[in-house]
């Protein structure tokens, strides 16, 4: 099918941009009959290449700018009756863009649904805004926070730190503040790491604010509660919004406040899909735009936080009082990796184990990695079972439906123990490694009477999985051990975890990643947390080296003695947040001009960056794609002019470049 194409009149004109790896935007004639109800903000259909496609308006005037030899074609209809988003759409996706880059168009649509059937509502549903407030005594550090939070003024953008172990109320305090906004008919959000771990929170701001007045948004949630909670906020439906990082983009009319819980975790950078992002920054952003308050919530703030409550950037508010009835203090003990009865768990913590089962205690193992075993290799040769349809490496797992059998972590696909060596077609295969699979097999073989339950990404795929049965059990006590990565940490509010237990120390130390002696403390701070408001709480690590941490901190307590230690080590070596870091990955089939397009980054980026690391090789032995990448150690008063050079860079063909600022992922 043909659209007409206009000649140049007296025409209505308009820019729009697409869902597309295109970073630009097109000029589109408006019909005479249309021109009344196209506005910057609304979704259009227009011919895009050989079809409609859905597209946002970005401007709109009587002058066009496309040359004069081009033929525009027109709009087709207008999608909405009025902007989905608000006022702060373009600033929005263009400080996205700003930080983090990526085609305008992809970054819109991530703010703005690109399927036209997604539509407002034009009846806001009915809503009472009447809450419930437990009757308790304010500690002294909540009345100071309270105090500070109600003296400031309204309507006024302001930042805070709620910076304090567990059990001194910081989430009960921003639960209170909550309910002020929504007496006041406004709206708030409330960021969680993970949605799955914080079901108790869930459950008490329901039944605080009345269940209809939550609402929790995530990526697995049904699409017809997704429409209903998009056009309530769009509407300005007073609200509270509990959500994974994707609520920073919400269409949010009427918000008064922001507050972000367990600020420190890593799972509030996107860098996995575009539009890259940190909820950190983009949620300071918005509450910036709105002239609302932001309150950072953490008993383990990350460093970049404390450095800028250091530099007067936010106001830190420290909770020092525990609240009444959880103020203990836990046993932490150094043990060796294995004993006499078992090569995984030291015999001290077997004997713990056995007697948390005697007193019907739950326990908590700790193990950050999934699956039965981390690889499966030739005993001959030593080469790894790779994926037969992807080149990955491929894990042993086990089931008891299924049995032993390996599994492709990258494309999914199921392949049996029986694998011949592509190198020496030996027959032999063995496991190397173990993840919480494996330590779950081992526990059964100790404890067949145990009743166990695991709990990682793997186990949270379906209602039905394990992991949410383990998520229950943590608030019931119906699980005698559960064994976890480190998501299970993340979901001991409201437990009742009497023993903790890390079984591998240097598996959290050893990586890439520059962060990981500051994601171990935040571990380990987190698991002493907890464990601070039971009594007989126990935190058992396992370690073969000992030396190689600092454990002084976590015995005595002080996790900002732990963060200054962490700050001093990466000014010495220069790493953030005293300098922005941004990663370069190129990828191509051919070396000769995968290095030559390296060089030519390198070319761009190095009169404004103060050190190029790299190039360092990453890609597997089977990947397809040659892969290599540069991380680039940028000052924050040239962070955006190399942003927007690497943004703008055009690669050769056959080369692929992606560009992730503030890198969390380094494998």
């Amino acid at each position: 099918m043909r659209w007409g194409l206009k000649a140049r009149a007296n025409n209505m004109y308009c820019k729009v941009v697409f869902d597309v790896p295109i970073d630009r935007d097109f000029d589109y004639v408006i019909p005479e009959e249309l021109a009344e109800k196209i506005v910057p903000g609304k979704r259009v259909t227009a011919p895009f290449g050989p079809k409609l496609t859905c597209g946002l308006v970005t401007n709109v005037s009587e002058v066009c700018t496309a040359p004069a030899q081009v033929k525009l074609k027109e709009i087709v209809s207008v999608v909405d009756e009025k902007p989905l988003f608000g006022s702060d759409l373009f600033p929005l996706a263009q400080f996205m863009k700003n930080h983090w880059g990526g085609p305008i168009g992809q970054i819109l649509f991530s703010l703005v649904p690109p399927q036209p059937y997604y539509k407002l509502s034009s009846v806001i549903s009915p809503f009472s805004v009447s809450s419930f407030c437990p009757s308790f005594t304010w500690t002294p550090s909540q009345q100071q926070a309270l105090a500070q939070l109600h003296a400031s003024k309204e309507y006024t953008f302001e930042s805070f730190l709620f910076n304090g172990p567990s059990f001194t109320g910081k989430t009960e305090t921003i639960l209170h503040l909550a309910g002020e906004c929504l007496a006041g008919y406004g709206q708030v959000l409330i960021t969680v790491p993970d949605i799955a771990a914080s079901k108790q929170l869930i459950l008490e701001a329901q039944q605080r604010f009345r269940e209809e007045n939550v609402f929790c948004w995530h990526s697995r949630m049904l699409l017809s509660k997704k429409k209903k909670y998009f056009s309530d906020i769009s509407n300005g439906r007073p609200c509270v919004v509990i959500a994974t990082r994707s609520g920073a983009l919400l269409p949010f009319k009427n918000l008064r406040l922001v507050g972000m819980l367990d600020e420190g975790d890593d799972n509030y950078k996107q860098e996995e899909n575009k539009p890259y992002y940190h909820a950190r920054e983009l949620l300071y952003f918005r509450a910036k735009m709105h002239g609302a308050k932001i309150i950072y919530v953490s008993a383990t703030p990350s460093v970049e936080l404390l450095q800028q409550a250091k530099g007067g950037t936010l106001r830190e508010i420290c909770f020092t009082h525990s609240v009444p009835q959880h103020c203990f203090q836990p046993q932490l003990k150094l043990l060796p990796k294995k004993g006499e009865k078992s090569r995984i768990f030291s015999d001290f913590l077997l004997a713990q184990l056995a007697e948390n089962l005697a007193r019907h205690e739950t326990s908590l193992l700790i193990l950050n990695r999934r699956g039965y075993a981390n690889a499966y290799y030739c005993l001959n040769c030593g080469t790894y079972a790779a994926c037969k349809k992807c080149g990955a490496i491929l894990t042993r797992e086990k089931e008891e439906t299924k049995g032993d059998y390996l599994h492709c972590k990258k494309c999914g696909a199921v392949e049996t123990l029986t694998q011949v060596c592509p190198k020496c077609k030996n027959e032999i295969f063995k496991s190397r490694g173990g993840g919480t699979q494996k330590i779950v097999t081992e526990i059964a073989k100790l404890f067949p009477q145990a009743k166990l339950l695991r709990l990682d990404s793997d186990t949270l795929k379906k209602k039905e999985d394990q992991g949410f049965k383990a998520l229950q059990a943590l608030q019931k006590r119906s699980a005698d051990i559960i064994v976890g990565t480190r998501l299970a940490s993340g979901a001991l509010r409201g437990a009742k975890v009497t023993l903790a237990a890390v079984l591998d120390a240097e598996l959290e130390l050893d990586g890439p990643d520059f962060r990981s002696n500051e994601k171990y403390t935040q571990l380990l701070f987190e698991l002493r947390g907890h464990l601070s408001g039971l009594k007989n709480g126990r935190l058992l690590i396992q370690t073969s080296t000992p030396e190689k941490y600092d454990y002084e901190p976590l015995f005595s307590g002080s996790y900002a003695q732990a963060a200054l230690q962490e700050l001093a080590l990466r000014e010495s070596f220069n790493y953030p947040p005293f300098v922005r870091l941004i990663r370069v990955t190129i990828k191509c089939k051919e070396k000769a001009l995968l290095q030559a397009e390296t060089e030519r980054i390198q070319h761009v980026a190095a009169m404004q960056v103060i050190e190029v690391l790299g190039p360092v090789w990453c890609a597997k032995k089977t990947d397809t794609l040659l892969k290599q990448y540069l991380l680039l150690k940028v000052d924050s008063d040239n962070y955006l002019n190399v942003m927007a050079q690497l943004d703008s860079f055009v690669p050769a063909k056959k080369v692929t470049v992606q560009i992730i600022a503030d890198p969390y992922n380094f494998y």
